[in-house]
């Protein structure tokens, strides 16, 4: 049965989809159809990884900003068929919006010191730097713009230098459980123009699954870290090889063609 239309334009088009087999395809399973399965396993997954997050946060003591990461949380598990969705876009976009973050929090006030309207450059700086670099890295991720925002608006949870890897700590563990839930019924990452390579059963390449894995194996070392210093100090070890794989692959492992 096709999908009921339930409004329609010259340029719009939602269809209500009912609920049948290969209800989480890219024909259902996306924005513009009013998908149950999407509705109901895409929210509840939204849901369940921010509270997941939030739980683990609270119970290590690793502080990170939630509103970007809670709309992180909605693009892998409601949109997880668009690019921005896969595990690169999602770690490596937090982690240079929060560069960006706290020096354009601290370069905007240069030219206002404290004048009222020093936050008009913080946050200019802040978007722009991170639009350019999230751009240059192939990490374009639409909610990680908030992540560079907030530090010229809100007090951080954290010092600047530590915000950078407790925000791949969360986006991580997004990573992390967005493939395990939404592997439940579909493949993910999904296949697109610029992602075509398999390894170990992932559409990802090579450089960009050993990333992910440096970053998991950082974010659970990074776990313990409020309660040992060293300890953090070796999970942003493994970290930091981690972004460099995922974030600088496309120039230095380039494995597609051109």
């Amino acid at each position: 049965m096709e999908p009921m239309m339930i409004y329609n334009s010259e340029s719009v088009q939602i269809r209500i989809s009912p609920v049948k087999r290969g209800a989480f395809t890219t024909e259902y399973y996306r924005p513009g159809i009013i998908s149950p399965a999407r509705v109901i396993w895409g929210s509840l997954g939204a849901g369940l990884i921010l509270a997941l997050v939030a739980f683990l946060s609270i119970t290590t003591g690793v502080a990170v900003l939630y509103p970007p990461l809670a709309a992180s949380c909605f693009i892998v598990a409601v949109c997880p068929y668009l690019r921005v969705a896969r595990p690169k876009p999602v770690i490596v976009g937090h982690f240079i919006a929060s560069l960006c973050g706290v020096f354009g929090a601290w370069a905007g006030g240069i030219p206002g010191g404290g004048y009222e309207y020093a936050v008009v450059f913080k946050l200019g700086i802040s978007v722009l730097l991170a639009s350019i670099l999230m751009q240059i890295f192939d990490a374009d991720h639409p909610p990680a713009a908030a992540t560079a925002a907030i530090p010229s608006i809100l007090p951080l949870p954290v010092e600047w230098d530590v915000l950078p890897f407790n925000m791949v700590w969360g986006a991580t563990i997004i990573v992390v459980f967005s493939l395990i839930w939404n592997r439940c019924w579909f493949e993910f990452p999904v296949k697109d123009a610029d992602n075509q390579k398999y390894t170990a059963g992932l559409c990802m390449e090579k450089s960009q699954l050993l990333g992910c894995l440096f970053c998991a194996v950082g974010t659970l070392i990074l776990s313990f870290g409020p309660a040992c210093s060293s300890l953090e100090f070796l999970g942003i070890a493994f970290m930091l090889p981690g972004i460099f794989f995922l974030g600088c692959h496309h120039y230095f492992f380039l494995t597609r063609n051109t």
